[in-house]
């Protein structure tokens, strides 16, 4: 006879919810139910892998991960799970459920956030939502000082792109070896867009920052002449900005030997989708978010 346990994952991945119901109530101890041959995933990862949402409403409501948010060898979440195989309704569930550990990290650092800009399938609902729910993720980074925004890049994820930048994340933070996320696009055609983005969105910033200003000064009832000099500083300063935001040489610049190199982009080629590897930088510091 099948022991409860495999019978218990046997039932989640055929989808079953009524005989998951049944080895639960006659079996309350094996809720749970970690799989020690499979990184010690719970019955709720199985579930959440998968996507099969009632199954996981069921497990939720008997309890599972009431007390403490299940993760497996490698740290990852139900949620994380969810992220990484692009069940974005399950992801959404989970997240509400359980806010707490949307900012949770596995191993290589990484946070739903990140994993979910990987698999490019969570611009509908679920990075909204994880945004909205915790908006201290749009800064995190891992291990190396990636944050999702070099995630999404090094993907070629363009919504996700756009999304991240639409939420406020910083387009010019460096990574542990001074890389921005346009360094990783996946493509030319990807860099180009980004740039576009980058110039598009910084822009929007300045403008609403000098229409600010203006409803500032009105309301203050201020009177200030503004020379013709300062005009022309004003639309050099634009030039350079909107030059060092696409990543090119500000005007009467040439191009540094440092900044003629290009990033190298681990997307191909890792095996079993390891940490991005930066040899002879060990120990190094992440710089995520500094910008400088």
């Amino acid at each position: 006879m099948i022991d409860v346990s495999r019978r218990l994952r046997r039932a989640i991945l055929l989808n079953d919810l009524v005989l998951v119901k049944r080895i639960v109530k006659n079996n309350p101890t094996y809720l749970l139910n970690p799989d020690f041959e499979d990184k010690c995933n719970t019955s709720l990862h199985l579930a959440a892998k998968h996507g099969f949402i009632q199954i996981a409403e069921f497990l939720i409501e008997q309890g599972h991960d009431s007390e403490f948010i299940s993760r497996n060898k490698d740290w990852e979440t139900p949620l994380m799970m969810a992220a990484i195989a692009g069940k974005e309704d399950m992801g959404v569930l989970l997240a509400k459920r359980f806010p707490n550990c949307i900012a949770m990290q596995d191993k290589a650092g990484l946070d739903a956030l990140m994993l979910a800009c990987k698999s490019g399938t969570g611009t509908l609902h679920l990075i909204p939502t994880l945004l909205n729910l915790d908006s201290s993720i749009l800064t995190a980074h891992d291990i190396w000082g990636n944050t999702a925004l070099h995630h999404a890049s090094a993907a070629g994820e363009l919504k996700a792109l756009r999304m991240l930048l639409q939420y406020g994340a910083n387009p010019l933070a460096q990574n542990a070896c001074s890389w921005t996320p346009v360094h990783y696009s996946a493509s030319h055609a990807a860099e180009a867009y980004f740039k576009t983005l980058i110039i598009e969105f910084e822009k929007k910033k300045a403008e609403d920052a000098r229409e600010k200003r203006e409803r500032e000064r009105q309301r203050n009832g201020g009177v200030r002449l503004v020379t013709n000099e300062e005009v022309v500083a004003a639309g050099r300063q634009r030039a350079r900005d909107d030059a060092a935001i696409a990543g090119l040489p500000a005007p009467g610049m040439d191009w540094s030997p440092v900044e003629k190199r290009r990033a190298m982009t681990p997307t191909e080629g890792r095996p079993g989708g390891g940490v991005w590897e930066y040899p002879g930088l060990e120990g190094a510091r992440p710089r995520a978010g500094s910008g400088e």
